[in-house]
């Protein structure tokens, strides 16, 4: 969600008056502007995303006498040091600036303004990529983000805040209950999601957790030059890995959907990057795999009712039907 700077007045972000004045928002970049450059003589900040009451995206340009640079800012509605510091970890863990697979360069953590300053990156959304006629294209594309995502499943330190099985299900449960309100088709259809994945569920396998990135779509993949970029961390937790590898096929069915007409549309490209994190991370994520796909079907439906965007009444019937299609497949 984009906003302009004036019309922005969110209680719940109360640093956010902050970062939106230049003037302010300089006074606290004081310290951090020698380390990039001199004579800055104009700082502007423009909003990116805006997320009521959770956090709000901007971009800082700072213009100087010598050149002009910028970062990306994230202001929370709380305290989200825990991210900065997870960011730092990964880029020791191997997913620096230089690596072929990389995270967005953490500059700062300010508490006072609760404000994440990130390097930012220039590169091509995934999403184009994914979406172009050239097959070859999105085959690399896909293989890049399998890549990605099996690696830092690998080698991620575990300092996440661990994300237990039972409160994922009290999660679906409040799902279904919101969906079941609406009357057919979404009561009948996720009412019957809602029973197969709760027995589903008791047949779970065990497998070791791992920090996991939470919300791993398209959306948050850049291609860099010689590098494969994953930005927003808000979520990250320890879990089963299986929800992240769900968690893209899903979204690769939905671009699909959305921008392709058929939620089949990208099948090919979604089992290629299925196939290559197997040979890569291994395939005991398959085991869990259906139940957390339908699961996300499940969650994403709920969303596309409660924000009613162009399209919403058909893109949640039919990501209820993959969910169940899902659950009778077991894939």
């Amino acid at each position: 969600m984009s906003a302009s700077v004036d019309c922005i007045n969110d209680l719940a972000i109360p640093t956010l008056p902050a970062v939106l004045n230049p003037v302010e928002l300089g006074e606290h970049l004081r310290e951090l502007v020698p380390l990039h450059t001199k004579g800055v003589d104009h700082l502007q900040v423009q909003v990116l995303r805006y997320h009521p009451g959770k956090r709000c995206v901007v971009e800082i340009t700072l213009r100087a006498t010598e050149r002009s640079f910028g970062l990306i800012g994230k202001v929370y509605a709380k305290d989200r040091s825990d991210v900065y510091q997870l960011m730092q970890e990964l880029r020791g863990a191997g997913f620096g600036p230089s690596d072929e697979f990389s995270i967005p360069r953490p500059i700062a953590y300010l508490p006072a303004l609760q404000l994440l300053l990130l390097e930012k990156v220039h590169g091509r959304p995934a999403m184009e990529s994914l979406l172009s006629d050239n097959e070859s294209e999105r085959t690399a594309v896909a293989e890049r983000c399998a890549r990605w995502l099996a690696q830092f499943h690998a080698v991620a330190p575990r300092m996440a805040p661990s994300f237990p099985l039972s409160d994922h299900l009290l999660s679906i449960e409040r799902w279904f209950r919101r969906l079941a309100l609406l009357g057919e088709p979404f009561a009948n259809k996720a009412g019957e999601l809602f029973k197969r994945l709760e027995a589903a569920a008791s047949e779970l396998q065990h497998i070791e957790k791992c920090t996991i990135h939470g919300s791993y779509t398209h959306h948050q993949v850049l291609l860099a030059e010689g590098r494969t970029v994953t930005f927003d961390w808000d979520d990250y937790s320890l879990a089963d890995p299986s929800y992240d590898v769900a968690r893209f096929m899903v979204g690769l069915q939905r671009l699909a959907l959305r921008c392709l007409g058929s939620i089949r549309a990208l099948d090919a490209t979604t089992e290629v990057f299925l196939k290559t994190y197997v040979s890569r991370f291994g395939p005991g994520i398959m085991a869990n795999l259906p139940f957390y796909r339908a699961a996300i079907c499940l969650r994403l439906a709920k969303k596309d009712i409660g924000r009613q965007a162009a399209g919403w009444y058909k893109k949640a019937e039919a990501t209820l039907d993959e969910g169940l299609h899902i659950l009778e497949l077991g894939v």
